[in-house]
């Protein structure tokens, strides 16, 4: 009876049951098909940009490390012109200043002594013209001998070369010598304003007040980085596929996801002896201020190629992997868009050769691909939902 018992209720159970049995493949089908929806708001906030996708070849590339480096002209190292004691910070690091700006004072006792020596050059230049003055008519009226003139002469020209010297080193150190005048009861000046020969942000400060400094010293460092350097270094064989105009991509750490562009401006000439390196220089426009000085970076330089392999061409972030699979996200209407499999053929670091799974015209989200996959993995990305 137990037994009897124990089968009838194993065929209730069975006969009850209507999950439908488990199919792998079922699954799978499924999942290249799915589907994520979002609304305006997070279409937005993913940064989806969409645009159809068309048939062509890529153009095999050279892959080379960069550095960002400022333009030698739009960069000042701002030293000390005279020794002394730094008694007053005018700026601080990453303040925007002019040329000519007064970026701190050095107050310097050297200074009272060049203003001297100009006032006693100058002193002597005006005895040394009013003698020569006098003595040329005394010789006109044959009085003064014609040597006594050419001595005046020599001691005028002597005189003056001293004065402009002077002069010349109270110019360099950016001050008047008009001020501080003793017979109007003036002190001298004792201040030595420290300037920005260029316009530009302040990139570093090494001046402390009450810091003692030598001619020379750094205080400030001043750099425009409106438009910036990317320099690479390009192998000797790699050479002949480079030519001026070019356009060169590339990316940074600092900013993942994110491709800048610039063009090459120059080929260098020097083939550096140990790496067998030729550096390239390339111009990038930087509004933002994005690219620092030393900064890092991955270059791509296209190289055509007739007679490629053809197929559909995305972005290379364009192609996402999912459980495996390689897919992209197909715009099926506004804020809708399908994980289709695709087959990839070739790629570059920029692209990807999509040889089955597109059609041309089919609009592709090229930009916030990574982001529907993360919708769909975890299920919600700001109001969005996956299918």
């Amino acid at each position: 009876m137990t037994r009897l018992v124990s089968m009838l209720l194993l065929l209730a159970a069975c006969a009850g049951s209507t999950e439908p049995p488990h199919d792998e493949h079922a699954d799978e089908h499924a999942g290249g098909h799915a589907e994520v929806v979002l609304t305006p708001e997070a279409v937005a906030a993913a940064r989806i940009v969409v645009a159809p996708v068309a048939e062509g070849a890529l153009s095999p590339e050279l892959t080379l490390p960069a550095r960002v480096a400022l333009d030698p002209r739009k960069e000042a190292i701002v030293s000390a012109w005279i020794g002394g004691q730094v008694d007053a910070i005018a700026v601080r690091t990453g303040d925007a200043v002019r040329a000519g700006q007064t970026l701190g004072t050095v107050q310097s006792p050297e200074l009272g002594e060049a203003i001297a020596a100009y006032r006693a050059a100058k002193a002597r230049d005006d005895a040394a013209d009013a003698r020569l003055e006098r003595l040329k008519r005394l010789e006109a009226d044959g009085v003064a001998a014609r040597s006594q003139v050419l001595d005046a002469e020599a001691d005028h020209a002597e005189a003056e070369g001293a004065l402009e010297a002077a002069e010349e080193r109270l110019r360099i150190l950016g001050v008047d010598p008009s001020k501080g005048d003793p017979h109007a009861g003036e002190h001298y000046v004792s201040h030595v304003p420290v300037r920005s020969p260029i316009a530009g942000k302040v990139l570093s400060t090494e001046a402390s007040v009450g810091r003692r400094v030598d001619p020379g010293d750094t205080l400030f460092h001043v750099g425009d980085l409106a438009q910036v350097w990317l320099l690479l270094d390009v192998y000797e064989r790699d050479l002949a596929a480079v030519r001026v105009d070019q356009p060169v991509g590339f990316t940074l750490e600092a900013w993942p996801g994110e491709r800048f562009e610039g063009r090459v401006d120059q080929v260098g000439d020097w083939v550096e002896p140990t790496s067998r390196t030729i550096e390239v220089r390339v111009v990038v426009d930087n509004p933002e201020s994005k690219l620092k000085p030393n900064m890092f970076a991955t270059a791509t330089l296209a190289v055509a190629v007739p007679d490629g392999r053809r197929g559909m061409v995305v972005p290379a972030d364009a192609v996402q992997a999912i459980d495996g699979r390689e897919v992209v996200f197909v715009e099926e209407e506004a804020g809708r868009y399908e994980a289709r499999d695709v087959t990839v053929t070739e790629r570059t670091s920029a692209q990807a050769l999509i040889g089955a799974g597109l059609e041309p015209g089919q609009r592709v989200v090229h930009e916030g691909a990574f982001a529907l996959k993360s919708e769909l993995e975890k299920g919600e990305l700001g109001e969005g939902h996956a299918h």
